[in-house]
């Protein structure tokens, strides 16, 4: 299978999953160990302040470092979330969320990668990183 190829069946499976769904996250890049994600403020995805929940932010940085790190996998491989640190910056209330996802480290066991994440207007609203633990199947 060609890498364009797998690129698109990879974020047709994300984008079928049912938290991704739930969420209502779409994954619209993912190659070479970077990835982008989106996410629209919704009723659903605030807290009782009226802004995106902490949650919605960690769980988005979470897949963009998992969706990154998840490109420089070999066949039989898989990665888990270790480890996650999120530092919040600015409050979001409207629009589009946008989240850059990089992978910095793929190791034998570990993998590490980052996240920024923006909104529309390309104001920082959160940056975070992940620890992976690589996985084989057998």
């Amino acid at each position: 299978m060609e890498r364009e190829e797998f690129t698109k069946a990879i974020m047709t499976i994300l984008n079928s999953s049912p938290y991704y769904q739930h969420m209502g996250m779409k994954a619209v890049h993912c190659a070479d160990g970077t990835s982008r994600l989106e996410i629209r403020a919704e009723e659903h995805t605030k807290n009782l302040y009226g802004t995106v929940h902490g949650g919605v932010l960690a769980s988005l940085v979470d897949s963009a470092c998992g969706v990154a790190l998840g490109t420089m996998l070999e066949e039989g491989e898989s990665a888990v979330t270790v480890d996650l640190r999120i530092n919040y910056i600015a409050p979001v209330r409207e629009g589009l969320l946008i989240a850059e996802g990089k992978a910095i480290h793929r190791g034998r066991n570990t993998g590490v990668a980052e996240a920024t994440l923006h909104n529309e207007n390309g104001v920082l609203v959160a940056k975070g990183m992940t620890t992976h633990f690589i996985q084989r199947m057998i």
